[in-house]
């Protein structure tokens, strides 16, 4: 594990990295479309935090053989009212001024919807969008009592952890990104996380990831992660290198704990 970190730190101060390696998204299969998939970034924060991934209006549980169950309570997401109103716009190359009618937001109104787990009747069809061969040690996070999920996601991330839950979401195969999510789950183990994108929760989950990829053989995302890395220091390599050597510790630890978990097996698939 020391090699391989060395030889990670080594690339990040040179610059010289191999060749980036094409990021892929779980993309939703025909059949299992959800109407939250249109909602609003805001609307779906609404029915993660009433506990659901899947919420829907009374008649539209109705559609899929479903009935919202008795004595059970709506939450509310926002829908915009618009009138056609006329507005005027500039002609970019010519300058002239005219009229034309189109859709304003003039307010909200809020719409009643339903959680999955407070209906019955027909199950929905399941899909598994796990990929053909699982990422390595990928049976560390079972034994730590985190479960881990391959969904589409909404675009916005390769995936997360939910500390709360002790759950991975994931959003794409990239074994760098499991290895990511990973490395949040097993730093929670030795400090709490915080809420939001913090930068040295960030740099240690990225260089546990960089490093593991290392280790197994996984080339072209340490150009990825340098490049986040980078992002966390607000994009100065000397800032980056400087975080990096900050939270070495904390890497080398977390890094530590995946060794432990991992069974012989594991272990020695990176020999």
């Amino acid at each position: 594990m020391r090699e391989a970190l060395e030889k990670l730190l080594s690339m990040f101060e040179s610059g010289n990295l191999p060749p980036a390696v094409a990021r892929t998204m779980i993309r939703r299969q025909a059949g299992d479309e959800r109407p939250s998939d249109k909602w609003s970034l805001g609307n779906r924060l609404l029915m993660y935090l009433a506990g659901t991934e899947d919420a829907r209006g009374y008649r539209q549980w109705e559609e899929v053989g479903r009935h919202v169950k008795k004595g059970a309570k709506a939450f509310h997401i926002l829908a915009p009212l618009t009138k056609t109103r006329k507005v005027k716009i500039q002609d970019p190359e010519t300058g002239e001024e005219r009229e034309e009618e189109r859709p304003v937001i003039v307010g909200f109104r809020f719409i009643p919807v339903f959680r999955l787990e407070d209906t019955e009747g027909e199950p929905l069809p399941e899909v598994d969008y796990a990929p053909p061969e699982l990422p390595p040690l990928f049976d560390v996070a079972t034994r730590m009592g985190i479960k881990v999920k391959y969904a589409p996601g909404d675009g916005s991330c390769y995936g997360s952890f939910q500390p709360g839950l002790k759950r991975i979401n994931l959003h794409t195969h990239d074994v760098k990104t499991y290895f990511h999510e990973l490395a949040h789950a097993v730093h929670n183990t030795i400090r709490p996380l915080v809420g939001g994108q913090d930068p040295v929760q960030e740099v240690v989950a990225e260089t546990v990831a960089c490093t593991l990829c290392e280790i197994y053989g996984y080339t072209g995302y340490a150009w990825h992660g340098w490049q986040y890395i980078k992002a966390c220091a607000g994009g100065e390599p000397k800032q980056a290198l400087k975080l990096v050597m900050k939270v070495l510790c904390e890497v080398e630890e977390v890094l530590e704990r995946i060794w432990e978990a991992a069974n012989p097996e594991e272990r020695g698939c990176a020999a």
